[in-house]
C-alpha cells in the first residue's frame, strides 16, 4: 500500500534499525539483533555480542550484571573508539572484573545455529566460540529505504544516511531530515535538538546553531560521560594541555555509593587554563558531566573549578578535587 503525503515543509526523522548482514543467520530465538532482543524469553547461560560499539556495550555489560557470561567480539583494537583512552581502558578492567571475555582485533565470519539449540560463531582468525544466544549489535542503518528518497531527488549512502547542511536542510531546501536518519552522534538529545532546530528553520523561528558542547552519555556498567576533547585529539591538534584527575574513592560520596572505580578528569589548556574537556566513567557520569559542559560553554577555566565550593558529600565535589589535582601539576612544571 502506498501513502503520500503533501506538504510545504517536509522533515524526515524516521530513525534508524539494526544492521543485518547475510553472513549472520538472525532467527530472532537465539541470534538476535539490539530490537528482538527485547523478546528474550529467558536469560542464557552464556552470549555473545559480536560489536563493542555504544549498543553492544551496554547491552554486554547489562547481561554480565545478571550473571549471564558474555563474549564480545570487535574487530577494533578497543571498545568504543571514539572516547577517551584511559576511560575505556577502565571500563574494559571494570567489565572483565564482571567475567567479561575481550576478543578484540577480531572479525565475524560466519553465525549459525546447530541441531542442539547452541549458536556456532567462526572468527576470521580461525578460532570458533560455542554460545547460548548470539547478539549482533554491528551498526545501524537509516531506516529510509522505503521512503523513495530518489524520486524526490535525495540521496542516501550505504546506510541509508542523509547528508544535510548546517539548518537540517537535505539537497531539497524544503525538505529536512534530523536525528539517526543523518547518523552520528544518533542520540536521543541530539536528535531532540536537531529535530527542533530544522522546524524552526522551516517556519522562520529565530533559532540557531550554538556552540554549547554536546555530551555524550553510554549507559554501560559503569557509566561513561564526556564533553569536549579527548586526549587523542588535543595530541593530534598538538594543543598543550594537562590533565586533572579525581576518582571516587577519595570522595565521600564514592564511599557511600560504594563505587570506588569511578573517576572524573579535567583536560585544560596548559597556558589559558581553559577547560576544553571532561571524561567521567562511575555512578552518575550522565549527570555529573553537565557541569563542565557549562563551565566550557562560557569559557570557564581550572580556577572557577578550584575556588567553587561544592556541596558536601556530592559527587560534584569530583571537579574541585581534580582541578586541584591538575592546578599542582603546573606547579611541579
Amino acid at each position: 500500500k502506498v501513502i503520500r503525503h503533501t506538504s510545504d515543509k517536509i522533515l524526515l526523522a524516521v530513525g534508524a534499525r539494526p544492521y543485518r548482514p547475510s553472513n549472520i543467520e538472525f532467527n530472532g530465538e537465539t541470534i538476535f539483533d539490539s530490537d528482538d532482543i527485547l523478546d528474550l524469553k529467558e536469560l542464557p547461560r552464556d552470549m555473545l555480542v559480536v560489536g563493542g560499539g555504544v549498543i553492544g556495550t551496554e547491552y554486554a555489560s547489562m547481561f554480565a550484571a545478571l550473571g549471564v557470561h558474555v563474549t564480545i567480539v570487535d574487530a577494533r583494537k578497543r571498545l568504543l573508539g571514539f572516547v577517551d583512552e584511559e576511560i575505556i581502558e577502565c571500563l574494559q578492567y571494570q567489565m572483565r572484573g564482571m567475567g567479561v571475555t575481550l576478543r578484540l582485533s577480531e572479525e565475524v565470519q560466519s553465525c549459525r545455529q546447530r541441531e542442539n539449540g547452541q549458536v556456532v560463531t567462526d572468527l576470521k582468525s580461525g578460532k570458533v566460540i560455542v554460545s547460548d544466544v548470539v547478539l549482533f549489535s554491528a551498526g545501524r542503518e537509516s531506516a529510509t529505504a522505503d521512503l523513495g528518497l530518489e524520486k524526490a531527488g535525495i540521496q542516501a549512502d550505504e546506510r541509508g544516511r542523509i547528508n544535510v547542511n548546517q539548518d537540517y536542510q537535505t539537497s531539497i531546501p524544503n525538505i529536512y531530515a534530523a536525528g539517526d536518519v543523518i547518523g552520528f552522534p544518533a542520540l536521543a538529545s541530539t536528535s531532540a535538538a536537531q529535530g527542533r532546530l530544522a522546524s524552526c528553520h522551516a517556519f522562520g523561528i529565530g533559532e540557531q546553531n550554538t556552540d554549547v558542547p554536546l555530551p555524550y552519555g553510554i549507559y554501560s556498567i559503569p557509566e561513561i560521560s564526556y564533553v569536549g576533547m579527548n586526549e587523542d585529539e588535543l595530541t593530534k591538534q598538538q594543543v598543550p594541555y594537562e590533565t586533572g584527575v579525581a576518582r571516587y574513592r577519595e570522595i565521600a560520596r564514592g564511599h557511600i555509593l560504594g563505587d570506588e572505580n569511578g573517576m572524573l578528569k579535567i583536560l585544560f589548556h596548559r597556558e589559558t587554563h581553559q577547560v576544553l574537556g571532561v571524561h567521567v566513567i562511575g555512578e552518575y557520569a550522565t549527570e555529573l558531566v553537565h557541569i563542565g559542559q557549562a563551565v566550557m560553554y562560557l569559557k570557564g577555566g581550572l580556577r572557577y573549578l578550584m575556588d567553587a565550593v561544592f556541596n558536601y558529600p556530592t559527587l560534584a565535589e569530583c571537579y574541585k578535587v581534580a582541578a586541584l589535582d591538575g592546578y599542582n601539576k603546573l606547579r611541579k612544571g
